[in-house]
């Protein structure tokens, strides 16, 4: 078995075979001696962090924190991470290291939870809202300080128009909702988009409203990229400054990497700390070029079934990783 320079020893479980069979003896060795915390504890600590035990059985983990509170019943809240569910009870995201400035999410699989709970794909999208509602709140507890979700790709536009129209119909009826929530906790609202001219025009007007109607709001920043893609933005990008230097207001040679942060519609942003999508394991021409040194968490469920647990235990994986930042 071989180990990393991590903090934590990847033991993949489902590989180990007969070498599996004596780890799980030696934990219940421990637990027989009357040591069930110790052996909980070992236990939680031999999975890569990356999957948040992922490898450990539920029912034997749930058995040994039981066991380990003297026969009192112990609350245990889902952890989806990567791979299979478990259960396990997150530490506080605010007791270790400083939890991720800025979280970027796509918000996929509002269509296939709609078919799975309703039998209409369409309806999902009104849970995914709820969800979003909720998730800033847990974003603003937990000290997350800047949000930024997938809400509509440029990609979307190519969906069924009946789809379309429930997506557009869904940012209007949630517009004023957003308004007066996040006046009253003190978000500020930014549209960000490569394509908005492709936005209906009161659609876009609500969103605009929105960015000014929330300007002066500190405690939070809530990014939200509608009619976006990503390397649609990067060509903007590009352009601008190609006209910009043809006319003579910036030399070729000053064209760096600031210059092109400056000319993304992300302007003044930080680059996101982490990337969280639900439901598949790709980035969907989403920040490809602020997400380049971002941590990459993928969640083995669908938006609408996102749950605040989720977010704990992904900032509390994050708060484990070394970021190196390629030194």
């Amino acid at each position: 078995m071989q180990t990393t320079p991590q903090p934590y020893p990847h033991i993949d479980l489902h590989e180990m075979g007969a070498a599996a069979v004596n780890l799980w003896m030696f934990a219940l060795a421990l637990a027989g001696l009357g040591s069930v915390a110790v052996a909980a504890a070992w236990l939680l600590t031999l999975a890569p962090k990356e999957a948040i035990v992922r490898q450990i059985p539920t029912w034997l983990l749930g058995s040994l924190l039981s066991l380990s509170s003297g026969g009192r019943s112990v609350q245990k809240k889902a952890v989806v991470v990567e791979g299979e569910g478990v259960e396990a009870v997150p530490s506080p995201c605010m007791n270790g290291p400083q939890p991720p400035r800025h979280v970027a999410v796509v918000m996929d699989g509002n269509r296939r939870y709609g078919k799975k709970m309703y039998g209409d794909g369409l309806k999902g999208h009104w849970d995914g809202g709820d969800t979003l509602s909720n998730f800033i709140d847990w974003s603003i507890a937990h000290g997350v300080q800047i949000l930024t979700v997938y809400a509509f790709s440029t990609e979307n536009w190519n969906r069924p128009q009946q789809e379309v129209d429930t997506l557009m119909h869904i940012f209007e009826a949630y517009t004023e909702k957003i308004r007066r929530d996040s006046i009253a906790k003190g978000v500020q609202v930014r549209l960000v988009s490569s394509d908005p001219h492709r936005l209906p025009k009161k659609i876009l007007q609500d969103l605009r409203d929105l960015e000014k109607h929330t300007a002066h709001c500190t405690t939070f920043k809530l990014n939200i990229c509608v009619s976006y893609g990503s390397r649609r933005e990067i060509v903007n990008a590009v352009q601008s400054l190609a006209a910009a230097a043809a006319k003579g207001d910036i030399a070729a040679s000053a064209i760096d990497e600031a210059a092109i942060d400056e000319a993304l519609a992300t302007a003044g942003l930080p680059d996101p700390d982490i990337l969280i999508r639900t439901s598949e394991c790709r980035l969907s021409n989403f920040l490809l070029w602020q997400l380049a040194y971002s941590e990459l968490v993928f969640l083995d469920k669908l938006w609408p079934e996102v749950t605040e647990e989720d977010l704990v235990a992904v900032i509390n994986n994050y708060q484990g990783r070394q970021r190196r930042f390629g030194k």
